[in-house]
């Protein structure tokens, strides 16, 4: 009988555990499902806000393009009277349009730059990596830039006497360069399908472009200043001074990059 009732004892105490452990068990499931529909909306959130935020951000760039275009497109209607006669221009687009213009410049002057390994007078010994090409020419553009808006800054405020500011200065200059960057899309595609005559008349073209839209700008620069003591074609020239010694001092390091564009042969 002891050992029977031993049995009957443990029976219940096993009977009891189990009923104690079925409710515990649902809990811990409904946790778990809980956690789980948790974690999913979590992450739908997640997914929603990064989807969100990457529209808001194409739609700003957008605006930002379409915004450029139009100052672009008001700007290659008349230049001249646009900037110089009605002293229109922008610090931010001026700014976009070195880049762009650099960009531009670079990409083809590394097309003509593969090129000239097959040319006679090419440099085929030696190889350049598109980030070589590209970012060398990229940055020593946008330098030259600089330069210029520096020599113009400098010839306005101590030649002309006139308060302009270097941000006013490189609004200027970048609006007029909206011209030049047409003319060097046009430069770039004859320079992609390797066509060396129109690719260097293109290559004088933009740099006889380049210097004639910094003359205007001094030209406008000059006219609202009340007494410039100097004359403007002094003015002129001390800008293209500055742009050519740095040119010639930067040459000995720059020119294996530039060579291929400005004599392709």
């Amino acid at each position: 009988m002891t050992e029977e009732r031993k049995e009957m004892l443990e029976e219940e105490v096993n009977q009891n555990e189990g009923i104690d452990e079925e409710p515990l068990s649902r809990m811990s499931r409904k946790a778990s499902r809980q956690s789980k529909q948790k974690q999913k909306q979590k992450q739908k959130q997640h997914k929603e806000r990064v989807e969100s935020s990457a529209k808001e951000k194409l739609a700003s760039v957008w605006a930002a393009i379409n915004r450029y275009c139009g100052f672009a497109f008001s700007i290659l209607k008349s230049p001249a009277k646009t900037v110089v006669a009605d002293g229109f221009s922008h610090y931010k687009y001026g700014l976009i349009s070195m880049l762009i213009f650099s960009i531009v410049f670079s990409i083809g002057n590394w097309f003509q730059l593969k090129a000239s390994w097959n040319r006679p007078l090419g440099f085929g010994e030696r190889h350049h990596a598109f980030y070589d090409g590209f970012f060398v020419v990229l940055v020593y553009m946008l330098v030259f830039f600089a330069v210029m808006v520096f020599s113009i800054w400098a010839v306005s405020r101590y030649m002309m006497k006139q308060k302009v500011s270097f941000k006013e200065a490189a609004a200027g200059f970048g609006s007029l360069l909206v011209p030049v960057i047409a003319v060097s899309i046009i430069w770039m595609i004859f320079a992609i399908v390797n066509v060396p005559m129109l690719t260097v008349l293109f290559t004088v073209l933009i740099l006889f472009s380049l210097f004639f839209m910094m003359a205007l700008y001094v030209q406008r620069l000059y006219q609202t200043a009340s007494e410039a003591p100097i004359d403007y074609i002094y003015c002129v020239f001390a800008v293209l001074a500055v742009a050519l010694l740095f040119a010639a001092v930067t040459w000995p390091f720059i020119s294996e990059y530039f060579t291929a564009s400005l004599i392709p042969l």
